[in-house]
């Protein structure tokens, strides 16, 4: 019975110990990380870090965080940030982050509010650190801009999976709500929107992403669905790179009630209001061509630097890398 207790005495000294220098390893991480953000173009400030949670758990708290990329002139603001990790799996840790947040964008600042927030990412646990999977969900989103305009959700999940080079995104939002000025004719609410699809990478993502610095090679779309209003969309298609690294490909659309995209291009400022009616009369003479004259299939083809959605002109297509 005596070297039994001695041996339970033994281990809990062991695993105290364990707990008290992979607490200060986590803290002293974060520390070094907020020190050296600035090599990587960031400026990092916080008003405090501490490590709980002994004896299972590293409860990582960072107060009052503060990031700006130099070079984007995004950033965040929150008034905390808690990481949790368990002691006995220190590569799978959950994010709880504050019901309020600032979202800072170059023309613009948002706030980001909800009832609940959380994430969770999940490494490999190797020397390489290999990304596996990550999830982030929120409860009851609200985002409000100092330009005016306003969004909200009432469940929003992404989600984005590891595979090698390949990246498996997914998303699924409720009740989007948008502001009523972004599309006053199709009504503020999206019911539904989904999205399944795999960004291909030149290098996996792990802990040596600083240096190689990861491109993209290729945007498979799965799948999109969105039922906004009448207007259900679905979409898939490829997307790579041209040799100048701007977007090249093709996504094919299927709309159903597609009156609403006339007005809805115009609410967008993709196109002048003088156009929304020569617009209509072309969309309906494709729509019918076609079975059904409510359905409409058009492509966005993305070449030669110009993006086009089926007759329409769009302007310069987006740069990938």
């Amino acid at each position: 019975m005596r070297v039994i207790v001695w041996v339970v005495l033994a281990l809990g000294v062991a695993w105290g110990g364990y707990w008290f220098v992979g607490a200060n390893v986590v803290e002293n991480a974060a520390q070094n990380w907020f020190d050296k953000a600035a090599d990587q173009g960031i400026d990092a400030t916080q008003q405090g870090i501490s490590v709980a949670g002994f004896p299972n758990r590293f409860d990582l708290t960072v107060t009052q965080p503060h990031l700006m990329d130099r070079t984007t002139g995004w950033g965040w603001d929150a008034p905390f940030a808690q990481i949790f990790a368990m002691t006995w799996k220190p590569w799978h840790f959950i994010a709880a982050l504050p019901n309020t947040q600032t979202l800072i964008a170059p023309d613009q600042t948002v706030t980001l509010q909800s009832s609940k927030m959380q994430a969770s990412v999940r490494l490999v646990p190797t020397s390489a650190l290999t990304f596996a999977e990550a999830v982030i969900e929120g409860h009851d989103l609200q985002a409000k801009s100092d330009q005016g305009w306003q969004l909200a959700a009432k469940t929003m999940v992404a989600a984005m999976a590891g595979l090698g080079k390949d990246q498996h995104l997914g998303l699924d939002v409720t009740d989007l709500a948008l502001d009523p000025a972004m599309a006053p004719t199709l009504g503020g609410l999206v019911s539904k929107l989904h999205l399944d699809a795999v960004v291909s990478l030149t290098a996996p993502l792990d802990r040596h992403l600083s240096e190689v610095q990861p491109q993209i090679t290729a945007i498979n779309l799965g799948d999109f669905h969105a039922i906004w209003g009448e207007l259900s969309v679905t979409a898939s298609g490829k997307i790579t790179p041209d040799t100048d690294g701007l977007a090249s490909g093709r996504v094919d659309f299927h709309f159903k009630n597609w009156r609403s995209i006339p007005p809805l291009l115009v609410a967008m400022k993709l196109v002048e209001p003088g156009l929304a009616k020569s617009i209509t009369g072309g969309l309906e003479a494709l729509a019918k061509s076609g079975p059904d004259p409510e359905t409409l299939d058009m492509a966005l083809i993305l070449a030669d630097g110009r993006m086009n959605f089926g007759p329409l002109p769009l302007g310069p297509a987006p740069r990938l890398n």
